[in-house]
């Protein structure tokens, strides 16, 4: 496709420019839509580059193609917002020409909004915290196995990594969060030493933050693939388990992640057993009741 000022640097101390980013997305973009495609997408857009302030946009512009469906959901206080639901892998690269640095989706398709086909588990540590949080990432491994469910890491591109779990979309949003919030609690009672659910960063001591709320309505998680607005310009790729203990959640950057788009994905879409996951964190005693807001503050 043809790029606006393809010489303008969005990564201005790493020389990388828009025609670049766009190339990227080009790229990746079969592997991107089978992750996005039919579902409400926020684009993280930078007009003058990652080092001036960029902006999060959920509303479609006017302007954006007719391929690029138009969700509309109910916004809290009144209004609407018209999400932007891409299908179709040519409209990728466009929206990276209208500056978009990072791609982030629902964990629900346009069709069936109120019913997740993932479960994302955030692993989010201390700056620098390597080894940390790849034990975190781990034991999100085995626990899900315990409830006999299989995911796939993603280095996010910034500090931490992400454990994807495929479902079925038989659940709602209120269970699979509600399963989210146990297993993560359980997690930090396997080594509350080194995990915690503290959403507030002053509280957490050096513990790996255990986020689970990717899993609710209308929030979103980075699409792997993404590139992110950091120095270096990393990107955000699925990992095999067996890399964990070498990976590194910001090692991938542009122009060196080939061998990442023949890495399979796939695992058949799971039944989450949303009731054994409840039942067990609470005779474990993980507080499941306490309420929060939709940042996990209580």
């Amino acid at each position: 496709m043809k790029v606006s000022s393809p010489d303008k640097l969005l990564y201005p101390d790493d020389g990388v420019t828009k025609a670049q980013v766009v190339e990227h997305y080009e790229l990746v973009a079969e592997r991107m839509t089978g992750f996005l495609a039919g579902r409400p997408l926020t684009i993280q857009r930078f007009p003058r580059g990652i080092k001036a302030k960029g902006f999060m946009q959920k509303n479609a512009a006017k302007h954006f193609p007719e391929s690029i469906q138009r969700l509309s959901v109910p916004k809290r206080g009144g209004g609407e917002t018209l999400y932007s639901v891409v299908h179709e892998a040519a409209d990728i690269p466009y929206l990276a020409n209208q500056n978009t640095i990072t791609f982030h989706m629902w964990t629900s398709n346009a069709e069936r909004p109120g019913h997740p086909d993932w479960l994302v588990m955030d692993l989010d540590p201390e700056d620098g915290d390597l080894g940390g949080v790849r034990n975190a990432t781990s034991v999100i491994q085995d626990l899900l196995a315990q409830f006999g469910l299989a995911g796939f890491p993603v280095a996010t591109g910034s500090k931490g990594f992400h454990v994807w779990v495929p479902l079925d979309g038989t659940s709602d949003f209120g269970a699979v969060s509600n399963a989210s919030r146990a297993l993560a609690g359980l997690a930090v009672l396997h080594e509350p030493d080194a995990l915690t659910t503290e959403f507030l960063k002053k509280n957490r001591k050096g513990r790996v933050f255990v986020d689970w709320l990717r899993n609710g309505p209308t929030a979103t998680v980075v699409v792997p693939f993404s590139l992110r607005p950091r120095a270096g310009a990393p990107v955000a790729v699925p990992l095999r388990w067996e890399e964990l203990d070498t990976a590194v959640p910001d090692g991938h950057r542009i122009g060196n992640i080939e061998d990442r788009l023949s890495l399979n994905t796939n695992i058949e879409p799971q039944d989450l057993p949303v009731e054994d996951i409840v039942a067990a964190a609470r005779n474990a005693g993980v507080d499941l009741d306490t309420p929060h807001d939709r940042f996990g503050r209580t």
